[in-house]
Parts: C-alpha cells; sequence; structure tokens
C-alpha cells in the first residue's frame, strides 16, 4: 500500500451532500463498486499514476486545527465548524476500508477528535462489519447504510468487494447511533422486473422483500435512481439493461415504496421527486436530529418551498440567507483547486457570495444544484427564480 502525506479533504462547497460538509479519511476506496461516481474522479486526479483500489490515508491534522478553532485558510469551512454543522463521512471513500483501518486507525483517529466535542458526523458505509462500536458509543452519530439490493446475486454483480445483504444488515451494532438509515442507492429499477405478463412497471414483492430486509434493523430508507450518464462501466449498462421508465413511472414506484416504508414504521427519503420525501433533506435526516446552522444551504432554503412558505426562490433569498461573516470573504482565501490560470485569476476577484450565486443561478431546466430533482428554473421580469415542482399533485 502506498503511503504518503495527504490533506483530509474537507469540501465546503457542498458537492456530494448540498447539506453537510463532506469528509474523507481515506483517498481511494477498497469496495470496487461497478456504479461509482468517484472512483474515475480518483483516478483523474492522480492522472493516472494511482490505480482505483490503492487507498491512502488522508492526514487529519486540517480537522484537528479546524476544530481548536485555529485557521486552515478556508473561512467558509471554518465558519461551519465553528457553528458545529454536520459532516458527511465517507463520500468518495468508505471510511472502514478494512484490514487498511485496523492497521491505520485513520478513521478512529478521526471520530475520537469529533467525541471529545460531540461533534454531529453522518456517516455512510458499506463495511458494517468493520466499524469501531465503542468509540460511536460515546460520540453524536447518524449511520447510512448503503445498499442497492437485497439480493446476494445483485450485490455481487455490482459490488466486488464488499458483503452480502444480510450480512451487512446483521453486523449493523444497534443502540449507539441517533439514527440509522438504508441508503437505497443507487435504486437500478432493471433490478426489479416484473414477473412476465405483469402489467405493472416493477415486481411489487420485490419490493416488499428489500423493505422487510430492513424494517426493524432501520429507522428511514433513503433512495435515489441511478445516474447512468455518470457509470462509466460500460458492461455494467449492457448486462442490468436500459432504463425504460418515464417520469410518471418513477413517481408511481417512489409513491409506492413511501406507502409500503411508512407501514413498515420507516421514514421515507428521496433526492429525486423531492415534494414525495418526509422532508426535502434526501439524506435522511431532519433538523430536530442535527441541527443545521446554515440557513443558506439549499436543503434549508428548499424546506421553504417544500412547505408552502414559499412560492419560488431568487438571488434575494440567498443573498440574505448568506452568513455576514462570509460575504465579504474572497474565493481566493480559500484552498480551493484551481487548476487553471485564469481560475487562479477569477478567484481573487470574486467573494464566496458572488461564486455561489453564480452556482445558484447555473440555468438548467431541472436540478440546478447537483441532484435536486423536483426544482426547475425560469427568469420572470428579470429575475432568476427556483421553481418546485409539487409531485404529490401527480398522484
Amino acid at each position: 500500500m502506498s503511503v504518503r502525506k495527504n490533506k483530509l479533504e474537507i469540501s465546503g462547497q457542498f458537492l456530494q451532500c448540498p447539506l453537510m460538509l463532506c469528509i474523507d479519511t481515506y483517498e481511494g476506496c477498497t469496495n470496487e463498486c461497478r456504479y461509482c461516481f468517484a472512483a474515475p474522479q480518483y483516478d483523474r486526479q492522480n492522472r493516472g499514476s494511482q490505480r482505483r483500489e490503492c487507498v491512502r490515508p488522508a492526514l487529519l491534522s486540517s480537522w484537528e486545527r479546524v476544530l481548536n478553532g485555529e485557521s486552515i485558510r478556508n473561512p467558509m469551512i471554518e465558519y461551519l465548524v465553528s457553528k458545529k454543522h454536520p459532516v458527511q463521512l465517507g463520500t468518495k471513500s468508505d471510511p472502514f476500508p478494512g484490514q487498511i483501518e485496523h492497521e491505520l486507525h485513520n478513521t478512529g483517529k478521526f471520530l475520537e477528535m469529533c467525541n471529545k466535542v460531540k461533534y454531529p458526523v453522518y456517516i455512510t458505509t458499506k463495511n458494517t462489519g468493520e466499524m469501531p462500536v465503542d468509540i460511536f458509543a460515546e460520540g453524536n452519530y447518524v449511520l447510512g447504510v448503503s445498499l442497492s439490493s437485497h439480493k446476494s446475486n445483485d450485490i455481487r454483480m455490482l459490488e466486488r468487494n464488499t458483503s452480502g445483504p444480510l450480512v451487512r444488515l446483521r453486523q449493523i451494532p444497534k443502540g449507539v447511533f441517533k439514527k440509522i438509515i438504508i441508503r437505497w442507492q443507487p435504486f437500478i429499477p432493471q433490478l426489479f422486473k416484473p414477473r412476465k405478463g405483469d402489467d405493472e412497471f416493477i415486481n411489487r414483492e420485490d419490493i416488499d422483500a428489500y423493505l422487510d430486509a430492513i424494517s426493524g434493523i432501520a429507522n428511514a430508507v433513503s433512495i435515489s435512481f441511478l445516474v447512468e450518464n455518470m457509470v462509466k462501466d460500460s458492461a455494467l449498462l449492457e448486462e442490468i439493461g436500459p432504463d425504460v421508465l418515464e417520469e410518471l413511472d418513477e413517481v408511481e414506484i417512489l409513491t409506492y415504496i413511501k406507502e409500503q416504508a411508512h407501514k413498515r414504521g420507516l421514514e421515507f427519503y428521496t433526492a429525486n421527486y423531492r415534494a414525495l420525501s418526509d422532508s426535502p433533506i434526501c439524506c435522511g435526516l431532519r433538523e430536530d436530529e442535527f441541527r443545521f446552522s446554515t440557513p443558506w444551504v439549499w436543503g434549508y432554503l428548499i424546506n421553504k418551498l417544500f412547505r408552502g412558505e414559499k412560492e419560488y426562490l431568487s438571488v434575494k433569498d440567498l443573498v440574505d440567507a448568506f452568513p455576514v461573516e462570509l460575504k465579504n470573504v474572497m474565493a481566493a482565501t480559500m484552498n480551493l483547486a484551481l487548476f487553471s490560470r485564469w481560475a487562479r485569476y477569477m478567484a481573487q476577484k470574486t467573494t464566496l457570495l458572488e461564486e455561489y450565486i453564480k452556482n445558484f443561478t447555473l440555468n438548467r431546466k431541472m436540478n440546478p444544484a447537483n441532484y435536486f430533482a423536483g426544482l426547475y428554473s425560469r427568469v420572470v421580469d428579470g429575475e432568476f427564480r427556483i421553481y418546485f415542482k409539487d409531485y404529490r399533485k401527480m398522484i
């Protein structure tokens, strides 16, 4: 295993989760999931010099400094951490890479730092059997376990180096987490094909079996459809076949899953059709569980649309909600990956707020920020607005 001095990756851009800071204690991943969006990015960043399965520990010094109130030259992250804004652990790399974590204890060291101040952490993993239960019992944690299917054959096809679905579920520790969320991500409809002669879009008995497997273990299920254009394994796409579902088909399927989840006492969250979710926060958290200190992040702003408090969001809404402490901070003061000379030049000329507005007003028909299906943008009388499509009215 190659080990070198690496920085802890703390993303202040909300690229992976538009609600939380994203942190990885390792670079690279041992799971070898064929649908992974992060592995190709990892290969590109390393210019092909590192194999995808090569895992390297990240240094924890940045996190230690920012927890102690010291500068890491990233005002946005320093502000969020000072407010104890939740972090998501495990966005591009599983935080518990088996034997590597046993030897290096890198994630364990990170969690021990968080325990000292009861820092809220949302952990995402597939390796439930590798987790340090004793550390969790002393902290402030929510667990998200990724499980794309309840069938062993599907998992063997999709993930080359993970445990089977029932083993993964059985190994989840009880009594140490504030909440346990099963992340049905990616949800691949082709794995739940209807039986021959069945007029349904999907095999409902298979859906029920998945929910039966997780009920009694989890508190909630969070579901997101597979984004096929992000899958680099063309052989996998051929194996699973094309997704022929229309928008209304997907809405009907998610509505059924939501109904069945509620019958089993599970909360239901989705990133795809936001109005169908129990909360606009797709990861499965509620504000009474993890306090979100920043009203300018997407999940908080969208809540106003979700509850009908506002008809639309505008740039003014973003500016009004943006922290006063950050409004005049220059983007160039942050440790951003600015690969081009032009980007470095522009970062010296613009503020964090101006950069955030630029991202906010990215003119796409749907999903102006990452996975927020159910939102669409429109310019009305010269004002850029984000509207909410209420799919509940289509049911």
